[in-house]
């Protein structure tokens, strides 16, 4: 009965190697699925083939139990799902997974591979992933059901396929910031309207977020026109662009009024920031992008007034020197081949 039972693994492992890299916990939950029904099946026959006459019944039980033992510990990976925040999917969208917190430790990104801590950034439009600077705290939220949400992603998955359209938050008519997952979106006069959708699905059943009628900047005044971001769960406002890497520095400035000083120079900071992580910038012309940043910031502290405005000759000067700034970027990652 032993060799029954070693017999009925062995087949079952022969059958289903492929199982064993999963690329997602759905992946992975489907897959052991399929391995432990293939292994309690091969076992059964084998078993019962093996048994003396008499003892096939039984043989076929004990077989089937044993390869579906097997068949399930095949398809397990080394990344285990009781420990991941949850995955993104090939087009980039986020599944989330419920876990406690003290759990987890970390996520599946869209190609499958285990990152380790919980996602601090979003995939643009070509899949490649652009890191965020913000504070671990500031990167995502849990849900009412235990379920890390990412403040990138526009939405989600839940444990049942079912797609959660959600926001790490918004400001109320009072210009006030209110954290925690809510619904909705703002209209073209920068109102909370909850409930309302703040994307589409296209033909293939995919969530693509809509541009957005406006934005908050950091100083909590409305920009209206066409925006692309979200809000990190502090409120700061997070712009992003099909082509978000940093070879597009000017082009993919879009949906920010360029009169904004404030919100251009957080922009360039999370750009320059994002390309010392990812290789678009060497930390020799990164320390250097972000000292002239400095010097820019603490020039414009000079120049506002008493009630914090800017006059039009020293807004115009502080945006030429974010202009030179912005091109020394865009050539330094060029020159890297970004």
């Amino acid at each position: 009965m032993r060799r029954s039972l070693l017999a009925a693994g062995l087949a079952a492992a022969a059958l289903v190697p492929s199982l064993a890299f999963a690329q997602s916990c759905e992946q992975q939950r489907d897959h052991q699925v399929v391995g432990t029904v293939a292994g309690a099946g091969i076992g059964a026959l084998i078993g019962s083939a093996v048994a003396p006459r008499g003892d096939r019944t039984a043989g076929a039980v004990i077989g089937g139990l044993g390869g579906a033992v097997v068949g399930n510990q095949v398809t397990r990976t080394d990344a285990d799902c009781a420990h991941a925040y949850g995955y993104y999917d090939q087009h980039n969208q986020w599944h989330a997974n419920a876990v406690d917190r003290v759990d987890a430790r970390g996520y599946f990104d869209r190609d499958g591979v285990w990152v380790a801590g919980a996602p601090n950034g979003y995939y643009d439009a070509g899949g490649r992933w652009i890191a965020t600077p913000a504070e671990a705290a500031a990167d995502g939220y849990y849900d009412g059901r235990g379920r890390w949400i990412p403040a990138s992603a526009g939405g989600y998955y839940d444990d049942n396929g079912q797609w959660i359209a959600s926001a790490s938050g918004y400001y109320d008519d009072n210009g006030r910031w209110v954290s925690g997952e809510t619904t909705g979106a703002y209209d073209a006069r920068g109102h909370w309207v909850s409930g309302a959708r703040a994307g589409h699905t296209d033909a293939n059943g995919v969530w693509i977020v809509d541009n957005q009628p406006g934005y908050y900047d950091s100083s909590r005044r409305w920009h209206a026109g066409p925006a692309r971001g979200y809000y990190d769960t502090r409120g700061v406002w997070i712009a992003i662009t099909p082509n978000a890497g940093v070879a597009g520095v000017d082009s993919s400035y879009q949906g920010a009024d360029r009169r904004d000083v404030d919100s251009r120079e957080q922009w360039l900071e999370q750009r320059i920031r994002s390309a010392s992580v990812n290789g678009g910038l060497s930390q020799y012309d990164a320390s250097n992008d972000m000292r002239e940043l400095g010097a820019i910031r603490r020039e414009e502290t000079g120049m506002r007034r008493d009630d914090g405005v800017l006059s039009p000759r020293d807004e115009a000067r502080l945006q030429t020197r974010l202009d030179t700034l912005s091109a020394t970027v865009r050539q330094s990652a060029n020159g890297r081949g970004f």
